[in-house]
């Protein structure tokens, strides 16, 4: 098959994708408003002739004379899966600026990926970006709302536009997501850790670093000041395709950055075979605490798979083998009868040594103490005065958040 049959069944696959979710209502407003062609021209003043797109969806409203939004829409196939060159998109963005009217928006669909020079230039020019892989998930990797118009553009047409793409494109569960156990992290977790110093001692951040290049081949950026393509901040993430780690600058001298590192190791040691299309992903909500059986809730799988990478954090910093030993030890050092278990109540002995313990562990392992506190919960190595004791539940809820 040519280059130009392929990419024909390419638009014709999203033609059919988007005509028939219209066709349904899926759109958010009347389908006799929103018009779907191939191959139309549009005037181009500077041309003097028409140009050509391979899709566009106009919406007219009642009774007008001309639509008032315009999608128009290009298909690049790349059956051999070379990127998407930035020259493709900025080539694309100078048709539409020849095409009068000041409702036309671009969006580009590609089976292949973007080059990141593409996805820079298109955020700039508020363009969105549409990735399909060959099981036909799509991806939007690129959509940019103004945080100050969120709320004045809440139900505008291309607000409605970009949310029925992500409602009718794309997978509704992570492929390849594998339902661990908390005993299994665990075990997993442990070859890593002999691997690096046969569980001589805590983990040394700068040298584990390291290890990790050398062993995993696996890449480390700590300078950025991270945030989505939409503008939200986050502390980390597990870039899969380049095998490389980024971690906020923000946080690079603070307590929190070895959990944070633990989490997005979690990510590329149990993640790295699954499918997952990122807007399904963000649309599932996050893991709520259910006060009545006294745990985190697991209904998506965002929650499993962001349960993981946490408790993967926690037994690579805070594995159980070297946890228990010197919990046990720090505690008999300072005169308890029972070191191995832990009893909080509002006597002001109980709560030294508890806090005492708290350091002693944070500062041996180099994690924070909220992380040690959740841990000693987690191994029921601590009974609370009251039952259901509010404490408990800050504890988990400050964790996860």
């Amino acid at each position: 098959m040519n280059t130009v049959k392929i990419g024909d069944k390419f638009e014709d696959k999203s033609y059919y994708l988007i005509e028939k979710a219209i066709e349904n209502g899926e759109l958010g407003i009347l389908k006799n408003t929103a018009k779907v062609q191939r191959k139309i021209g549009y005037y181009s003043k500077d041309r003097e002739k028409e140009i050509i797109f391979d899709l566009s969806i106009e919406i007219w409203p009642e009774n007008a004379e001309r639509y008032t939004l315009l999608f128009l829409i290009e298909c690049k196939s790349s059956p051999s899966g070379n990127y998407v060159p930035v020259d493709d998109v900025e080539e694309f963005n100078t048709k539409i600026n020849q095409v009068a009217g000041g409702g036309v928006k671009g969006v580009m669909i590609t089976d292949s990926k973007f080059q990141s020079g593409g996805i820079t230039f298109a955020k700039n020019k508020r363009m969105m970006l549409i990735e399909v892989d060959n099981n036909d998930n799509h991806s939007i990797i690129l959509h940019r709302t103004d945080k100050n118009d969120t709320k004045e553009n809440k139900n505008n047409l291309e607000d409605i536009f970009y949310k029925f793409i992500k409602k009718t494109l794309g997978i509704k569960k992570v492929k390849g997501l594998k339902k661990l156990s908390a005993s299994q992290i665990e075990n997993l977790a442990l070859p890593i850790l002999q691997k690096y110093n046969d569980l001589y001692s805590s983990i040394k951040i700068e040298d584990f670093i390291e290890h990790l290049k050398s062993e995993y081949n696996l890449k480390f950026d700590f300078t950025q000041n991270l945030k989505t393509v939409n503008g939200k901040k986050i502390e980390g993430f597990f870039d899969l395709e380049n095998k490389t780690i980024f971690i906020d600058k923000s946080i690079l001298e603070s307590e929190k950055f070895p959990f944070v590192l633990g989490h997005e190791l979690g990510h590329f040691f149990l993640h790295s075979n699954l499918k997952v299309n990122q807007e399904r992903y963000n649309d599932f909500a996050d893991s709520e605490y259910d006060f009545f059986t006294d745990r985190f809730n697991l209904v998506n799988d965002k929650n499993w798979i962001e349960w993981q990478a946490n408790k993967f954090s926690t037994s690579l910093f805070l594995p159980k083998v070297l946890f228990l030993p010197h919990l046990i030890a720090f505690r008999k050092s300072i005169g308890i009868s029972r070191p191995e278990h832990i009893y909080l109540d509002e006597q002001k002995i109980n709560k030294q040594d508890y806090y005492k313990t708290v350091d002693y562990l944070s500062d041996y392992f180099g994690i924070s103490k909220t992380a040690v506190k959740f841990r000693i919960e987690e191994l029921n190595l601590i009974t609370y005065a009251k039952p259901k004791d509010d404490f408990k539940s800050i504890l988990r809820r400050t964790f996860f958040d």
